[in-house]
Parts: structure tokens; sequence; C-alpha cells
């Protein structure tokens, strides 16, 4: 057995078929206690099957409809001569009536297939057979008791139970719902009311016959009367109909389209002509086009023929095709449209015809439109119109406004968010943040190259290059991320969701690897590089200002030193408090010799021997402590305060070499020079000056200089190095590796020595990669005939592996952390002038 086989269920046709099958056999199983409890007591009236059947088949066709809402309930009189025939009729009489009456009523008035035929008859045939074993169970007797006719309603509601049950089932088998509380209420009110109604009948039919004629004109004065009543009332809820119609349709639905605009009107239609299906077409704007046809509900397109569509719109007339329709074409229609009946009206507004409305499927089973639900279908379709078109220039006014905010909140060239945008995003992502310790991150990027590639190309080509950055930020940027432009060659990126400081860097390395790419501009192949800047909520601020100011200060520092990304850190931000006091006391400090400077050995690898110290300058803070030229060196740039105290530190240092040689320590020593002194015309002067007063010769003097500030002007660079070179004093380059130099200016530079930058070395003993760089450059020292020393020593694993291989000189907090001159001398005292740990690896092979 196949367990994954999907059982298939019996349509509702075949259950259907079922049902009438299994009604059948329980008539059958009734039909012996139904025929069987005849009473032996003479029978005042008595009623032939012949005269039953035409009662049967009239209280079949007098149809009560009773419409509450979209649901019509109807029932008959069939109750009541069920339950004459119950008194009055032999039961085998009764059934044929009861079955040939209803039978022809359903096939002669309301020619039902087949189909229902067949179940109605079986059901006919089982209520009967039902009603008559309970009416004889009870005690039933032809007669005209009170008891009798307890027994007779009893017979009637059981027998409308099991039809109510049975029709129930079906429409449920098709796809139909039923309000099973209201319609059992109402079958139970009406089969009491019918059966006191007989019950009164049979009385006056044994007693007193004539007063059945003065009962039926009461009857038939009530009909009249309530057929009337019905009418009226009909018209005036019509007129209330549209006017609910025009009051739920003249709102602004139009926001959401016209096909919004066309579901309000379509959904109102239906409610109020009690409709299953509804549907319009409009015209087609231009003659070549389609008519465009919404349909409710959407699954069910309801498309009438276009000849239909024509004739309906060019005779501006309301059609009307009601259920069980005669007409040849009208039959062909509804078959065409699988509906049962219909109603189709033009819609008219101005003076033309933009559409037209269509309702089909009256609800309830032998409900249908008349004259009057097509006049007041006329009059809806003349609102449906004027709300269509209503909807058609509110959508049109939407779309102009959504337009001018688009424009408002948009840059015109790459489409991006502007930075009025953004900042409502930033801001609107802090508000959902509220408290809580969500995580989010700002990314602002500067391009490097725009400004040339607009003076020397041209704004067409800078405007073709923004377009081309646009697009790779996009790819690189997530799913969730905001891109905007901020203006000029400035963009920003939002990142509303971040686990931590990794996302967003990751994301800056994407965008710098997008933006690493040549970019083609016609013939030419650009290289336009970026910096960005990365501040983190809450890390770095929580509101719109400070997120924006700390992400714009970090850009600048990453542009500053050459990198492609930073991290906003106070140290590096000017506007801190920090920084704006240490820049305003810098002065008071070189004057008060606040300024103080430590040594840093580097050590030979072959022998161990110490060759030279390195100087790092340090200011005593009185609230900061001692601060590190990563607090001071930049502020001293930016406040051209670098040039005194460039020449305060060497002063210093050159006195302490002079000390050192005086005691019998021989060692050069090394101070760092910013591109800034350099440039200074006089600095050369200043240099011998220096190194006259202390009597040193400039070979005891070296000086190093960045390798990216080297890069930053290679030309002018070359010739200020020459001159001070001519002296005698050695340049060392200082985080070699950092600055993309070229191996070109490497050879012109008049430098004896370079500085391996740390960042490759620290990784020396775990990444294989770092040793390869590591080797690389040894080997490029010794075919330049150059010194090399490796900076960041910081552990024995380093040592060995920067001794492994054969790196000619180290420096590092291994081997020694910085030291004041006089701790230096007696430190060196102490060890001979070498370094045992160096010492100890011996001369590597």
């Amino acid at each position: 057995m196949n367990a994954g086989r999907a059982v298939r269920v019996p349509g509702p046709e075949v259950l259907t078929a079922l049902l009438s099958a299994a009604l059948v056999a329980s008539a059958a199983l009734l039909l012996r206690p139904a025929l069987g409890g005849q009473s032996a007591v003479p029978v005042p009236v008595t009623l032939r099957w012949w005269q039953l059947v035409p009662v049967f088949a009239l209280a079949e066709v007098l149809v009560v409809h009773l419409e509450l809402g979209r649901h019509t309930h109807s029932f008959t009189l069939s109750e009541v001569p069920l339950v004459l025939g119950l008194l009055f009729a032999d039961p085998g009489e009764l059934l044929v009536a009861r079955v040939l009456g209803g039978a022809l009523t359903l096939i002669v008035d309301r020619r039902q297939s087949v189909e229902k035929v067949g179940f109605n008859l079986s059901l006919f045939a089982a209520d009967g057979c039902l009603a008559l074993a309970v009416f004889h169970a009870l005690g039933g007797r032809g007669v005209t008791g009170a008891l009798e006719w307890v027994a007779a309603t009893a017979g009637v509601l059981a027998a409308s139970a099991l039809g109510l049950g049975a029709v129930t089932t079906v429409i449920h088998w098709h796809g139909g719902r039923t309000d099973h509380r209201s319609v059992l209420a109402l079958t139970g009110a009406t089969v009491m009311c019918n059966s006191s109604l007989a019950a009164v009948a049979a009385v006056l039919l044994v007693h007193e016959r004539w007063a059945l004629l003065p009962m039926l004109v009461v009857l038939a004065t009530v009909a009249v009367a309530n057929r009337g009543y019905v009418q009226l009332t009909k018209r005036y809820a019509g007129l209330d109909l549209v006017h609910q119609f025009t009051r739920r349709t003249s709102g602004p639905v139009g926001v959401t389209g016209t096909a919004g605009t066309a579901a309000v009107v379509l959904d109102e239609a239906r409610s109020l002509l009690r409709a299953d299906l509804a549907a319009i077409a409009l015209c087609p704007a231009d003659p070549g086009d389609a008519w465009q046809h919404e349909s409710l509900p959407p699954r069910r397109r309801l498309a009438l023929p276009e000849s239909v569509l024509a004739r309906v719109v060019g005779e501006r007339a309301t059609v009307r095709i009601p259920r069980g329709t005669r007409d040849r074409t009208s039959r062909a229609l509804l078959e065409w449209l699988a509906v049962r009946d219909l109603l189709v009206a033009p819609m008219v507004t101005n003076g033309r015809v933009i559409g037209t409305i269509m309702v089909a499927d009256r609800l309830g089973e032998t409900s249908t439109f008349d004259p009057d639900d097509a006049r007041l279908f006329t009059a809806l379709a003349v609102q449906a119109g004027i709300a269509v078109e209503h909807g058609r220039v509110l959508t049109q006014l939407h779309l102009q406004v959504r337009a001018r905010e688009h424009e408002a909140l948009h840059d015109a060239l790459t489409g991006l968010p502007n930075r009025v945008l953004f900042t409502r995003a930033l801001r609107t992502v802090l508000e959902q943040a509220g408290g809580g310790d969500t995580r989010f991150a700002v990314l602002l990027m500067d391009l490097d190259q725009f400004k040339e590639v607009n003076d020397t190309l041209g704004h067409h080509n800078g405007d073709l290059l923004l377009q081309e950055v646009t697009r790779r930020l996009r790819a690189a940027a997530g799913p969730e991320d905001l891109v905007a432009r901020l203006g000029g060659d400035e963009f920003a990126v939002l990142m509303p969701r971040i686990m931590d400081e990794r996302d967003a860097l990751e994301l800056a390395a994407r965008i710098h690897t997008e933006m690493d790419q040549p970019i083609r501009l016609g013939s030419l192949l650009l290289e336009i590089g970026a910096s960005i800047g990365v501040a983190l909520r809450p890390d770095h601020g929580d509101d719109v200002s400070r997120l924006m100011q700390r992400a714009d200060v970090a850009m600048y520092a990453a542009k500053c030193a050459g990198q492609p990304v930073a991290v906003y850190d106070d140290q590096a931000d000017w506007n801190s408090p920090r920084r704006l006091q240490l820049a305003g006391e810098l002065r008071g400090a070189l004057s008060d010799r606040a300024f103080h400077v430590r040594y840093q050995p580097i050590v030979r690898t072959d022998d161990g021997r110490i060759v030279a110290a390195e100087a790092l300058a340090r200011w005593l803070h009185p609230t900061f402590g001692e601060l590190s030229p990563d607090d001071f060196i930049p502020l001293a740039e930016r406040a051209g305060m670098i040039g005194p105290l460039t020449e305060y530190v060497l002063d210093q240092a050159l006195a302490d070499c002079r000390a050192w040689l005086d005691t019998g320590c021989d060692l050069r020593v090394a101070v760092n020079l910013s591109v800034r002194v350099l440039r200074d015309v006089e600095w050369p002067a200043k240099v011998a000056a220096l190194l006259e007063t202390h009597g040193l010769e400039a070979e005891r003097l070296v000086f190093e200089i960045t390798e990216s500030g080297i890069m930053s002007d290679p030309e002018n660079m070359i010739r200020i190095l020459d001159q001070i070179a001519a002296s005698g004093v050695a340049f060392s380059i200082d985080d070699f590796g950092t600055g993309y130099s070229s191996l070109a200016y490497l050879q012109q530079l008049p430098i004896s020595e370079i500085k391996i930058d740390k960042s490759f070395v620290r990784p020396l003993p775990v990444d294989p990669g770092a040793a390869g760089i590591v080797r690389s450059v040894v080997d490029l020292a010794r075919n330049l005939k150059l010194g090399l020393v490796a900076e960041g020593v910081e552990d024995e694993m380093v040592l060995r592996g920067l001794a492994e291989v054969s790196c000619p000189s180290l420096q590092g907090f291994h081997l020694c952390r910085p030291k004041t001159a006089d701790e230096l001398a007696a430190w060196l005292a102490e060890r001979g002038g070498t370094a045992p740990e160096v010492r100890a690896l011996g001369r590597p092979s």
C-alpha cells in the first residue's frame, strides 16, 4: 500500500447522488410503519390523491422569500396539504400525491435539472414516510382532536428537519454557506404556523366547510397586501441603497489607484444587489488598447464579449437577463459567463461612457434580478462612474504629489535619498531604538580624486563617475541598508541592524573593494580611491547630529592617515573637549618644558648589540598624565607647533646622545620627522646648528619619516631629503609597507634604512602570509643594500620568527620598553651594551 498516495474525494455531484439513494433507502425502510399505522376509525372527510396533487403543487409554487442581508430564506405552504393528508388521506395516496405534486412543480414551473429533480423527489418520498411514521407512532387518527394536531405537527417537524439537514448538506458540498441558527429558527416557526393553519382548515372542513371561502379570501387579501407592501418597501429600500452607495463610494478611495477604486465600487454593488459576483470593464484610453477588467472576487474573471460591451456602451442601456430566461441569445451569454443571471449597465460620466458595471448570480435558490433591480442598478452605475472617474483624478494628483516628494527627498543625478531623507531615516531608527541597546552604524564615504576628475575631464564625466559610484555602493550594501548621497562626492550608508563593529567594517571593506576597482570613463581607465568613516550607536552617540558628526570625523581621520576605513576614535576627534583643551595648552607646555623624551633601543640580530635608540616624545600633563605622540603630534601639526616641538625633541635627543658618548655608550639616535617640518626651508640649517652645538657628527643622527608622508609629495621630498642627507644625516623610512611606495622612488630616496611596520611583524608566528611579507622585505632591503629594522617585537615567538627570516635589526617591548636617557644608560651598562635575549639565539643560519 502506498501511504503517500492522495485519497481522491468524490465530487459534489457524486455525493448528492449517493445522498439521494440514501433517502430512497430511508423511505423504503419507513414505508411499512408509514402504511401499517392505518386506523379503523371512520374518517369524516376523505381526501383522494388526485385532489391533493394540485394542492401540493400549488403550495410549492407559492414561495415566500425573506431576504436578510446578503442571504435569502425561502419557505412554502407545503406543510398545509401534508397535515391535511395525514388527517384525511390514505397513507399510500398521500405519498403518491406528495411525490407527484412536487414533481409537477419542479419540472413544469422551476425547470430543474434531472439531478435536482431526482434529489428533491427522493427527499419528498423520505420526508413523507417519516411524517406518516411519526404521526402514527404518536397515535394520530383521522379526526380533528388536539392529539391529532400534536401528532401531525410532530410529523411535519420531523419531515422538515430531515429536509433541512439534507439541503444544508448539499449546499455545503457545493461550496455554499448557511446560517444554521437563523434557518432552523425560521423553519420551526414556519412549520408551527403552517400546521396551525392546516388544523384550522381541517376543523372548518369537517364542521363548517363554507367558512373555508372567507378564510381563503383573507389569505388572498393578506398575500396581495403583503406583495404590495414588499414592492413599496423595496422601492424605498432602493432609494436608501442608492444613498448608501453614493456615500460609501464618494470618499477618497482613489488613493489606491483605479483598481482600488473599482474594488470598493464592486464590493458595494455586490452587497447592495445581493449578488455573488461583480465586475467592471473600463473603456480603453486609445482605440487600439484593450478593455481593462476588474472582477470581484479577483479569482473569477468576468469579461463580457466585446460585441456585448460595444452594444451596452453604444445604446447606453441597462441589460437584465433573469434566471430561467428563454431567450436564446441571453441564455448563450449566461453560459459564456457561467452565471445564472446578470445585470449590466453603462457607467456614464460627463456625458461619456467610461465603462460598464455588472453583477451576476443573485443570492438565493429562486431569487433573481427583477425590473426594479434593473432601475436601481442603473442609478448605481451612474454613481459608480463618478466614483471611478473621481478615483482616476485623485490617483493622478497623488502621483504628482509623490513625484514632487520624491524630487524633494532624492538626488536628481543618482536617484539616491538625499541628506534630508537620510537624516529623517536615521531619526526614525533612533526613535524605534528608544533607550534600548539596539546597535546600528552610520558610514560616510568621500571620494579621493573627484575634484581632479571634474577639473580635468569636465562635469559631465564627473556625473558619470558619481553614477558608477552609486551603482557600486548599491551592489555592496545589503537589502536593509540605506544608501544616500549627501552632496558633492560625499555618500552615506545607514545600517539599521548590526551585531557589532565587525558587521560595519565588513560592509566598509566591501565598499572599499568596489571603489578600489578602476572606473572606465570613455577611453580612460581611472583609479578613484575613497575614505570611509564609521560611527556606531550607542558607542559613539545616540542622536542624529552626533552620529553624523562623528562619522565625518572618522572619515577625515581615514583620509589623513591614508587608510581606506576608520572607526570613530575620540582621540582623533579634533572637536572633542579633551582635544580642544590639549590644543590650548600645547604652546604653554612647550614653553614650560613639559615634554620629555623616552628612548627605545634598536638591537642587531646577529650579535645582540644595541646600536641605536629611537627618541619618543612624551607630554607629562597635569590632568591626563603621560601622553603619547598620538595624543599631541596631530594637534601640533594642526596648530603650527610641530616645528618648535620637533626642534625641542631633537635638541634633547642630541644632548642625551652626547652624554651617552661621554660615558662610553656608542649609540646613534633616531628622531621622528614630520613632512611639514621638512618643508621648512630653514630646517637643514637648524639641524646643522644643533649638531654643532652638541659636538656630534651628522652620522650620529637618523631621521625617521613615514612612508605615507614621503609618498604624499615624492618629487619634493626627494629634493629636500637630498639636501639634508648631503650633510651626512641618515634617513629611515618608518611604517614601511603601509604607504604604497614604488621601487622607483625607493631607489631615488637618500635612505639608509627601512623599518617594517609592526602590523606585519606581530602576526608572524601564526600567519604564513605575514611571514612571507617579512621575508620579502628582508630580501628587498638586502638587495638594495639598506638596513632593516622590525618594529613590534613583543614576545619570544615573534623574536624567533624574525631571527629565522634573518631580519638584521629588532625593536619592541619584548627587548626593552621606552626609558629615560639615564635609565637607558644604566640598562646598557648592566647588559654590556647588548640584549642577551637576542644574543642567546645565535647568528641565524
